[in-house]
């Protein structure tokens, strides 16, 4: 079906602000404008909206360099690939509904954890797990942040947007390669994430002025939000 021009316009407020946070934090876009799409035009999604968040990634990690963000992703990136393929074998035979409430749960406690000061640090061990957890969930969910969201929360926020958007960015690539593999990528999909990027840009130009007051501020209760904010998108999309 065709979206409606109020169907545009919403799908412009959700990317706008799924594109504001993920510009400010790393991470975030899926968790606001993945839902509102599929509802919006199930045509949205998967392949568009991923487009979307590429050019969105690739607009970050311009923007943010950090300090050497491919060393610091080598071994999440590692974890990610197998990963996000096993995760697309296991909804084929197991309970997406299952999965989600499991996933979700974890990510809640993990966030409790964080609220006590108690957190993970990012070893090549601890980093190549967050990856794999975060290919696994975003392909069995549709949000993979809160993972990698968790282990790299005390980095600066140059440093985590510059490593994210790489890590994202890759995932995406992934993402996209296995939906043509598959035959689900398809001309029309570039048009309609066309649609989508006003504001993807739109959301990316706001983060400008946010980046520095959440960096100087509070950053790292903003992630903890965002990812506890995640896990619950998860569940109750999960049990609706």
């Amino acid at each position: 079906m065709a979206v409606s021009p109020a169907g545009w316009i919403l799908a412009f407020l959700a990317l706008a602000a799924g594109g504001v946070i993920q510009g400010t934090i790393g991470f975030g876009i899926n968790l606001v404008a993945a839902p509102i799409l599929a509802v919006i035009d199930p045509h949205l999604v998967p392949a568009p909206v991923i487009i979307a968040s590429l050019v969105l990634n690739l607009l970050v990690g311009r923007r943010d360099r950090g300090d050497r963000p491919w060393h610091t992703m080598r071994w999440p990136i590692a974890g990610q690939i197998p990963a996000s393929i096993a995760g697309a074998a296991t909804v084929a035979v197991v309970s997406e509904r299952g999965l989600a409430v499991l996933f979700g749960t974890l990510v809640l406690v993990g966030v409790g954890l964080s609220a006590t000061g108690r957190h993970p640090r990012p070893t090549p061990r601890v980093g190549f797990a967050a990856g794999a957890a975060s290919g696994f969930m975003g392909t069995t969910t549709g949000i993979g942040g809160p993972p990698m969201a968790l282990v790299f929360q005390q980095e600066r926020g140059p440093q985590m947007r510059a490593a994210f958007s790489r890590f994202f960015g890759v995932g995406s690539v992934a993402a996209l390669l296995a939906l043509l593999a598959f035959g689900q990528l398809e001309l029309s999909d570039f048009g309609l994430a066309a649609g989508l990027l006003p504001g993807v840009l739109f959301g990316f130009w706001l983060s400008r002025h946010t980046v520095h007051r959440v960096d100087h501020s509070f950053l790292r209760p903003v992630v903890l939000a965002v990812s506890g904010a995640s896990a619950v998108v998860v569940m109750v999309r999960a049990l609706w």
